[in-house]
């Protein structure tokens, strides 16, 4: 396992959740902190997420990944949707929604399609 040094490996309580591709990091990223801060406040969360620190450019647009805290997921969400808090969709929306509303043209998606809380849903369907 490569062991990367701002820690954003998945370990130390940081999940890979969104990732993001922009033509412009210099707009974007400032943008999506907003976007991610105003939701924290909502939910009274405090360092519930970081950006990738080392973007990777290729062919013209900047890849990174966000990494947040379960907790702040887990609050965001029930706080977008009560009827379904497990439904990381509605936080995804939300977050491209705004970035749309701010005129910003970065491509936002869930980390690897793969839900954080796969492992519950297994256990629940057991």
């Amino acid at each position: 396992m490569h062991v990367r040094k701002d820690g954003m490996d998945g370990t130390g309580g940081w999940i890979p959740f969104f990732e993001v591709a922009s033509k412009d990091l210099d707009v974007d990223a400032p943008l999506l902190r907003s976007i991610l801060d105003g939701i924290q406040q909502a939910v009274c969360c405090r360092d519930g997420y970081k950006l990738d620190s080392e973007a990777q450019f290729a062919m013209g647009w900047w890849f990174y990944t966000v990494y947040v805290r379960e907790e702040f997921v887990r609050a965001a969400m029930r706080h977008i949707n009560e009827k379904n808090p497990r439904d990381e969709t509605a936080f995804l929306d939300l977050v491209k929604g705004r970035l749309r509303a701010k005129g910003s043209a970065a491509s936002i998606s869930l980390h690897k399609k793969r839900s954080l809380f796969g492992r519950h849903w297994v256990w629940l369907m057991r």
